[in-house]
Parts: C-alpha cells; sequence; structure tokens
C-alpha cells in the first residue's frame, strides 16, 4: 500500500487473532434468580468455578492454562508468584547482552580480559535461546563474537610481543 501523504510504499504487519475466527464464547445471560451468577459479572450465568480460588466465571472470565481453569485474580497471582511456569512475561534478549559485553570493555581496554570472554560465553551458551517477541537475525551474536575474538587475539599479540622484547640490564 503506497501512503498517500509521501507516497512511500507502507507494510503493515496485523496481529493474527484479527484475521481469525473467533473461538471464545460470551457470556450467557442469568435465566431465573436461583442461577449461580459469575463473580465478576453479577448478571451473567456461572459456567465453571474457579480451580484457584473457588469463585464462579462465566464463560468471558474462565481462563484455561495447562488444563486448569482460572480467574483473572488467580491466574495475576500465579504470575506474580511464578507459579505459572508456562506463562513467558519477560524474555532477556541475549544476543545484545553478548555485544554489550564485547563492545563496552573496548573503551575502558583493561576489562577486555573479562569482557571478551564473557562475551563468547554468552553466545555460545544462549545461542539457541528464545530471542525477543520481534523478529531478530543472529547479527549482534556473530558481532559480538567477532569483536570478542579480535579482543583475544589482540591481548595474545600483546603477550607475544612482550615476551620477545629484552630487557638490558
Amino acid at each position: 500500500m503506497r501512503c498517500p501523504g509521501c507516497g512511500s510504499t507502507i507494510q503493515a504487519a496485523v496481529f493474527p487473532a484479527v484475521r481469525g475466527p473467533r473461538t471464545g464464547e460470551l457470556p450467557e445471560a442469568l435465566g431465573t434468580d436461583s442461577e449461580a451468577s459469575c463473580y465478576f459479572h453479577p448478571a451473567s450465568r456461572a459456567a465453571i468455578p474457579c480451580e484457584g480460588c473457588g469463585r464462579f466465571l462465566c464463560r468471558l472470565c474462565d481462563l484455561e492454562v495447562n488444563g486448569r481453569h482460572l480467574c483473572p485474580s488467580c491466574f495475576q497471582k500465579g504470575v506474580a508468584t511464578r507459579q505459572l511456569e508456562t506463562v513467558e512475561t519477560r524474555r532477556v534478549m541475549y544476543d545484545s547482552v553478548a555485544l554489550s559485553f564485547a563492545t563496552f570493555p573496548m573503551l575502558l581496554l583493561s576489562p577486555i580480559v573479562i569482557g571478551a570472554p564473557a562475551a563468547l560465553y554468552t553466545v555460545v551458551r544462549r545461542w539457541k535461546a528464545p530471542s525477543s517477541v520481534v523478529p531478530r537475525t543472529r547479527v549482534r551474536f556473530y558481532i559480538a563474537a567477532l569483536l570478542a575474538l579480535g579482543q583475544l587475539a589482540l591481548i595474545g599479540f600483546v603477550i607475544w610481543g612482550l615476551s620477545r622484547v629484552r630487557l638490558r640490564p
């Protein structure tokens, strides 16, 4: 698509759930006063109890996680206390960590001895770790590894050069 203002090409990625069919169900209204209602929506019929606290939930409030039905409060508490292992709330971008290990010590020169091996360790150890939610390539890993190897080669060259220097008595 072209921008109407400047004429440049625009490409937009739409969230996939927008195009797909809706699978969630709307809550049903209460038929009589004797029916159980949702804890969060008193005008909606309860469909299932929460397995965490026992509150009755309508179809809208029911959150199924690993086969368990939870209310929004229990879900939030489970995420906060890390009781729900499958729910991922953050990710570390290890490619950026490796790149910073390789670049920051170059500014000070003396921490290269620590930074270069730390960068190489991060590259090797976290190569297959999940990256950012935003698609990224492994270019930062490659740059970090090359910088770290270059720094280690520089250290080796300096040590070799110092070993060749003869001290005069």
